[in-house]
């Protein structure tokens, strides 16, 4: 057999594992909100969330990408009601943002469970390098990411602040699809619990 017949079949063989993963995404839950009322009353604020994640053909998507999106979306919104927040498309996401105003900006990382290391078929790489940490075989793995951007382009300055946030639990594999929607769902609350104070203490005077 020829070199590059090798070749050609070890990559077949790679390409049949690399997307035969099979990833699970469902929709989160109402997440508690705590307003904040007063801060940034009357700031005018873009806001724009782009999905970077990479998810096989075969995956499980109970929550398409625009659903995650304004699901999202509407927990910022909710959070901040003093603010005069405008959200973008996500076509949005890497045009440069306007001057004179505050511009937030997310990509999502990850937001899926898998089993096993599989999950990290789905991460996207969005202008950071995440610190997952150790993901364990056998369990399993849910994964919630953002690369999240304050543009602070008031009063004629141009400021930028940028922080990753990566979240992960692993359960055993003891109630199947319940568990792993239910720790899916637990790091994405921390991960934007942790995205909203950022925005707080960033912008809080």
């Amino acid at each position: 057999m020829k070199i590059k017949h090798i070749i050609f079949i070890a990559l077949s063989l790679f390409s049949q594992v690399a997307f035969s993963q099979k990833l699970y995404i469902w929709c989160p839950k109402d997440q508690l909100i705590t307003p904040r009322e007063g801060f940034l009353e009357n700031e005018e604020i873009d806001l724009v969330i782009f999905d970077g994640r990479l998810l096989t053909k075969n995956s499980k998507i109970d929550c398409s990408a625009s659903e995650t999106i304004k699901s999202l979306a509407e927990f910022i919104i909710k959070t901040y009601p003093s603010a005069k927040i405008n959200l973008l498309e996500s076509k949005e996401y890497f045009k440069d943002p306007k001057a004179n105003q505050l511009t937030i900006k997310i990509g999502i990382a990850a937001y899926h469970a898998a089993f096993g290391a599989d999950v990290k078929i789905g991460i996207g790489s969005i202008g950071g390098q995440f610190a997952w940490g150790v993901i364990p075989e056998g369990k399993w793995n849910a994964v919630t990411g953002y690369n999240a951007m304050i543009y602070d382009y008031r009063n004629d300055k141009e400021e930028k602040i940028i922080k990753e946030i990566a979240k992960i639990a692993s359960r055993p594999n003891t109630g199947g699809y319940i568990t792993a929607k239910n720790i899916l769902n637990k790091t994405y609350m921390e991960a934007n619990q942790e995205f909203l104070f950022f925005i707080d203490s960033t912008l809080m005077k």
